[in-house]
């Protein structure tokens, strides 16, 4: 197999750092060219177009150019291309990244999710959200009540007061858990509100029964599609402990820096390994391992690269200016206790702010 490997999406910096660290030369195309993405590839191709066709023509260019095959990670998993796709077949997925389609099949199938509310019901009085049929990253989701009607292309849905968490897991001949992971969801201290994604700590802390609940659940939902390689599954888990699917993210997850941090495990070679048909192992669990995304809480402009520091990732380039709400930078942390992971992150935002008014 080449040793070369195309690398596509809106951000795919954790995904090509992974491959880098384990032999392949990549070639990354992406809507952001961070300063440590360059650090990690070959070369860096620059999404300047939203248009679906010509994306697909510059990766399918790309791929014939170095004569390998590609990933598709976050924002483009379902593009259609005729290149070699080392994953979920793109072609297969319209019933995962369709949030309505997706519910669908959970309802034929018995599996558990937010109940979808017909707006054009009459005495619908229950606490909902409304959510985009598809997406994800948290985007667009907005508390309502469900007499709210949606504007087209969203639905309406229970609103479950719990846990947002995960489970990552390779799908190949057999499924196989790799890591629970707590979601992060509009944490204050990075700027964030809402249901946006703030990032992941690796493990969840949950019981164990709830953890065995939740990866008996994914494995049975993978199983229902044709799906291939890196796949994750987002749950809330509410206040009694039942679960519920909120959505299958069929490719690498944001989950892969606290999930690499917390078992000193490659995913990207356990990727490759399954999409191969070769057997993996579960990785242990070594240490308490989180990803935290910072956003602007104002307009401010980088004045300091943090290349070269192992606490951050996804580093913005000296002179770009982000506006207030957009994500900046990612922020690494581990140890043995939750409360000791977030301290640690919270002094490494004001670490980073500091550096950027000298």
């Amino acid at each position: 197999m080449s040793d070369r490997i195309v690398i596509a999406g809106n951000n795919v910096r954790n995904v090509v750092e992974s491959a880098f660290k384990s032999g392949y030369k990549v070639y990354a195309v992406t809507k952001f060219v961070d300063a440590d993405l360059q650090l990690y590839s070959e070369r860096v191709f620059e999404i300047e177009e939203e248009n679906e066709r010509w994306i697909s023509k510059k990766i399918d260019e790309i791929a014939e150019t170095y004569s390998c095959p590609v990933i598709l990670t976050s924002g483009l998993e379902d593009l259609k291309i005729k290149s070699e796709v080392l994953g979920s077949d793109p072609s297969k997925l319209e019933k995962v990244v369709n949030k309505e389609k997706f519910y669908r099949v959970l309802e034929k199938n018995g599996l558990p999710y937010p109940e979808i509310f017909d707006p054009s019901s009459d005495g619908l009085n229950e606490d909902c959200i409304i959510k985009p049929v598809k997406g994800g990253g948290g985007e667009d989701i907005t508390r309502c009540k469900s007499g709210d009607v949606p504007i087209e292309n969203f639905l309406i849905q229970r609103f479950i007061d719990g846990d947002p968490c995960s489970i990552s897991l390779m799908v190949g001949e057999r499924i196989v858990p790799i890591a629970p992971n707590l979601i992060i969801a509009g944490w204050r201290e990075m700027n964030s509100s809402g249901f946006r994604y703030t990032g992941n700590i690796t493990p969840l802390n949950s019981p164990p029964e709830i953890i065995r609940e939740l990866e008996r659940i994914s494995v049975e939902v993978c199983e229902l599609f044709d799906l291939g390689g890196s796949v994750g599954v987002d749950f809330v888990v509410d206040k009694e402990g039942k679960p519920y699917i909120l959505e299958i993210n069929p490719r690498f997850q944001g989950s892969l820096d606290s999930i690499e941090w917390s078992t000193d495990v490659n995913l990207f070679k356990l990727h490759i390994d399954t999409t191969t048909g070769k057997k993996i192992e579960r990785p242990k669990i070594k240490r308490i391992a989180g990803r935290f995304i910072l956003f602007a809480k104002k307009r401010i402009e980088i004045t300091s690269e943090v290349v070269g520091n192992p606490f951050f990732a996804d580093i913005p380039k000296k002179g770009v200016i982000y506006e207030k709400d957009d994500p900046i930078t990612s922020i690494l942390a581990s140890g043995q206790r939750i409360e000791e992971i977030k301290r640690k992150a919270v002094e490494r935002k004001n670490v980073f702010l500091k550096l950027q008014h000298r």
